[in-house]
């Protein structure tokens, strides 16, 4: 039996941040960068449980993009402990904001369809590697270069906006 092959591209590509922040804002942060991207939003879980220290959230998101036979796909894990809600006016409006700590993790990978490809056999897939290593560069690279600049570029914008919440709140 044939099966896709999984690439793994950057794994563990971390945004601590601990403070002031709105859960929401954030949320809709990554649901934009994603939609500006063209992937597909797809929620593996999400769950939500109350510690004597505040809610813990946990989200476990896993967009993908389709592109030709093969498929782009960012997992980004959100986990939110000891989170708090308060209200606190800013120029006289009462917002609501939270507070806790966040840890994202991004990673990223290439689900390359092997399905009809002359890869699919053992022997194929040994001489196609050696073409790659030693006479040229196949196609594939360059999906795993277009991932990896999207998890960095989401990466950066989520480390940007958390830590712009320090200087605004």
């Amino acid at each position: 039996m044939i099966r896709d092959e999984l690439q793994h591209v950057a794994l563990g590509m971390q945004v601590n941040y601990q403070g002031i922040f709105n859960l929401s804002d954030l949320l809709a942060m990554i649901d934009g960068f994603f939609k500006k991207k063209g992937y597909v939003k797809k929620i593996e879980s999400h769950n939500e449980t109350v510690t004597e220290k505040g809610r813990a959230v946990s989200l476990r998101l896993r967009p993908y993009k389709a592109s030709k036979s093969n498929k782009l796909e960012i997992q980004v894990w959100v986990n939110i402990t000891e989170l708090t809600d308060f209200q606190k006016k800013i120029d006289g409006i009462p917002v609501r904001l939270n507070k806790g700590k966040v840890n994202i993790t991004i990673d990223c990978f290439v689900i390359y369809n092997m399905r009809g490809q002359w890869e699919a056999r053992a022997e194929y897939t040994f001489i196609r590697t050696l073409f790659d290593k030693y006479l040229f560069r196949s196609k594939g690279k360059d999906f795993e270069g277009m991932v990896k600049s999207d998890a960095v570029d989401l990466k950066n914008e989520i480390a940007s906006s958390l830590n712009l919440n320090k200087f605004l709140f």
